[in-house]
């Protein structure tokens, strides 16, 4: 979505180091691969899910590169923010000097507008509960195995076209 947009200097932020966490960055990394873009490590930010001084910490040091991302992927919406404080104390206004996306798809993005890949927590719920009962009922025939659960992307105002890009392309 960020891509077609026109956006080439993405940052990402990301939690702590965990299995979420290596996923989502894998994930990253393949899509830049797939669609030509070089991202320069000092893009891609540690910091902790659900912090959103954290992100705001992160955002300062993206603000101060010589050559700042158009886009900023948050680690999640509420982390977004911090984010968007430091936005708004450096006079910067979103998506018109510099776009964002968030991840978890909580109410507060839609009112913020925060354009969000909403994770289908009813089905994380759904199978989780239902892998933990077969292994609880029966442990030597349940095999642990990581399961994708598909989420949407949910489009707000939060990210620009730019480079001269338009919906007509």
């Amino acid at each position: 979505h960020v891509h077609s947009r026109g956006h080439r200097k993405i940052a990402f932020l990301h939690g702590e180091r965990t299995s979420v966490t290596e996923h989502r960055l894998t994930g990253f990394y393949r899509a830049c691969e797939e669609l030509g873009l070089q991202i320069p490590e000092e893009y891609i930010l540690e910091c902790r899910y659900h912090d959103p001084d954290a992100c705001a910490a992160a955002t300062r040091q993206l603000l101060d590169l010589p050559d700042r991302p158009s886009c900023i992927l948050f680690p999640d919406d509420y982390s977004y923010i911090g984010g968007m404080n430091v936005l708004t104390e450096q006079g910067l206004r979103v998506p018109e000097d510099i776009s964002c996306v968030g991840y978890d798809g909580i109410h507060l993005a839609h009112v913020l507008g925060l354009t969000t890949y909403s994770q289908d927590t009813a089905a994380l719920g759904a199978t989780a509960a239902n892998r933990l009962i077969s292994l609880i009922e029966h442990p030597k025939t349940t095999l642990t195995d990581r399961v994708v659960i598909q989420g949407r992307l949910v489009e707000g105002t939060s990210v620009q076209y730019v480079n001269g890009t338009t919906r007509n392309k």
